[in-house]
């Protein structure tokens, strides 16, 4: 019996766990083909596409800026931001055997710092680095030397590649007018204040873009149904800024940062006519080329147009030609100074407590005396006299294409008690802009007509279409009248008064000098002071009015600091601009 007993059938097992190595890896191959075709679809799809397409950005050009000769138009260019390419030397780490060897080979041909060449050595060490940007801007004749150095010494993993770069041939003189093309976090090319901030998106252009299928080689295969949009390059832009004045009314600055010990100084030249901006400065300046290095960023704010300050004695024209205007005081006007007056239990008293008994109006605009200008504002009056610092602009942004422009505050003049209204009849407890100032002063000029202040003097397009600006009229002021009789009080106080040096022989200067005491921390005043003096000549047909400020200088007054430099760079102005002597008989 025993040998009917049923033995295994192996061959029978065998085909059983076959099959079922089959099943499991027919379930696996099919949830992995589930996996790819439907789970990742879209990044296989991705994937093929990128190896028989090319999508490529075709960069726009950036518009360039220039400026130009007013007195030859657009004939005569300055170049003030061009375009150009950069030199950059690149290492490939992995191929990089000797550090040190490496590092001392480029450090002598480029003559780097002992600190340069440290910080030079850690990135030439970073051994998983294909690409290592090691120096930016390397002049090509410096290139040149290097990669002699390197043949010679046989080091491999070093080359050259270039890329778009902004230059600035005027350096620090323009500085404030341009700002600088930065980058942005991802590395684009982003303008960074001035004009370049200010106009960005034109001057950028538009990039463009092509889309087409490619050959095993990388190449372009012409089809009929490519993607394909051509860069549209950025426009250039022409400002109004002279070349030759800016440099006259930069030299002028500096000159007086030196020699009156100043902590700043500011000064802007404006043809009152149209609003054009011919000269802008600020000193402390900085060079647009090496933006990086600067150590305070706040330089490169445009002071002319960011820093609001109180104004000082240069506001008593807007208090005395609101008051001329409402027909409130004329000229001739009295009034009867006691050295000081009280408004809300505060004294208010004239600067070195000078007591000037019976004077007229133009005596007080002469002799700059606080509480004349008191007394006219009280006559026109808290809500009225707030109406014409609004109408000059005052609290508000003149519109002026550059970045980083402040509007001042004026909330003073909102707030009950006398003492506000009187405070800020002699620019004290108010703030205001440089710009805002000269704009006001460039309103009397042109007859009571406020222009808008512009820096642009044309746009020209890729395909050579020039475009011009043109002037904008903002509003009246004042009448014509008034105005008229503004200037002649201003010609007082050149002549007559603490203007004196701001006289140029054979012309008509009028103006108005302002020592300003500068407010601290909680608003209690320093014992620092802002210059300013702002006027205009010829005074019957005004080619220019100018601003000069100086912040904290060691003198005293405005009158032997920003007044002899106006006085200076007018005397420039009326033989660079051919202006015909009104005074003719003065000149010797």
């Amino acid at each position: 019996m025993a040998r009917y007993i049923a033995q295994p059938n192996n061959d029978v097992d065998r085909l059983r766990t076959m099959a079922v190595v089959w099943l499991v890896i027919g379930a696996l191959f099919i949830v992995r083909l589930f996996y790819i075709q439907v789970v990742q679809h879209k990044k296989y799809t991705n994937q093929a596409s990128g190896a028989r397409t090319l999508n490529q950005t075709i960069k726009a050009k950036r518009g360039e800026i220039f400026g130009h000769d007013v007195r030859q138009g657009q004939q005569s260019l300055y170049p003030f931001a061009l375009n150009r390419d950069q030199l950059l030397l690149i290492s490939d780490n992995r191929k990089i055997s000797d550090v040190d060897r490496t590092a001392m080979v480029v450090s002598a041909a480029l003559s780097m710092s002992p600190e340069e060449t440290e910080k030079l050595k850690q990135n030439l060490g970073k051994k998983s680095r294909a690409y290592q940007m090691l120096v930016k801007d390397v002049k090509p004749e410096v290139a040149d030397t290097l990669v002699e150095a390197l043949d010679k010494e046989n080091i491999t993993g070093l080359y050259f590649d270039r890329e778009p770069a902004r230059l600035y041939p005027e350096r620090e003189l323009l500085s404030h007018i341009t700002g600088f093309v930065g980058r942005t976090e991802k590395g684009e090319p982003i303008g960074r204040y001035g004009v370049e901030a200010y106009f960005d998106e034109r001057l950028r252009g538009q990039h463009g873009f092509v889309k087409t299928e490619k050959d095993p080689f990388g190449g372009w295969i012409p089809v009929a149904d490519r993607d394909f949009e051509q860069a549209k390059d950025g426009d250039d832009l022409i400002v109004t800024i002279d070349r030759t004045i800016q440099l006259k009314l930069c030299q002028a600055l500096s000159d007086g940062l030196q020699k009156y010990s100043a902590r700043s100084g500011s000064g802007i030249i404006m043809d009152p006519k149209t609003g054009a901006i011919l000269g802008m400065c600020n000193v402390p300046y900085f060079d647009p080329n090496e933006y990086q290095k600067v150590e305070n960023p706040g330089v490169y704010n445009n002071s002319a147009i960011f820093t609001a300050y109180e104004p000082g004695s240069t506001f008593k024209l807007v208090t005395m030609v609101s008051a001329l205007d409402a027909g409130k005081v004329r000229p001739h006007t009295t009034f009867v100074d006691a050295g000081n007056v009280v408004r809300d239990s505060f004294t208010i008293r004239n600067a070195a407590n000078k007591v000037w008994g019976t004077q007229t109006m133009t005596g007080v605009i002469k002799e700059s005396i606080n509480t004349g200008t008191v007394f006219a504002a009280d006559l026109v009056g808290k809500d009225l006299f707030q109406g014409y610092v609004k109408k000059f602009g005052f609290g508000m942004k003149s519109g002026v294409e550059l970045k980083t422009e402040e509007v001042g505050n004026i909330k003073s003049l909102s707030k009950s008690g006398a003492v506000f209204l009187a405070t800020a009849s002699f620019g004290q407890g108010l703030t205001a802009t440089s710009l805002q100032m000269i704009q006001a002063y460039a309103a009397i000029a042109n007859e009571g007509v406020m222009m808008k202040p512009t820096i642009v003097h044309a746009w020209r397009s890729q395909n050579g279409e020039t475009v011009y600006q043109k002037p904008e009229e903002v509003r009246r002021v004042v009448s014509k009248k008034s105005a008229a009789e503004m200037t002649e009080m201003l010609r007082v106080a050149v002549e007559d008064g603490h203007g004196r040096l701001a006289r140029v022989p054979g012309y008509t200067v009028v103006g108005k000098t302002g020592t300003a005491q500068i407010s601290g921390a909680g608003g209690k005043y320093t014992e620092d002071y802002n210059h300013a003096f702002i006027g205009f000549a010829p005074m019957n047909d005004p080619r220019f009015v100018m601003l000069i400020k100086f912040e904290a200088p060691s003198a005293k007054y405005s009158e032997s600091t920003a007044v002899p430099t106006f006085g200076e760079v007018a005397k420039f102005l009326v033989e660079y601009l051919g202006i015909t002597p009104d005074k003719p008989t003065e000149i010797k």
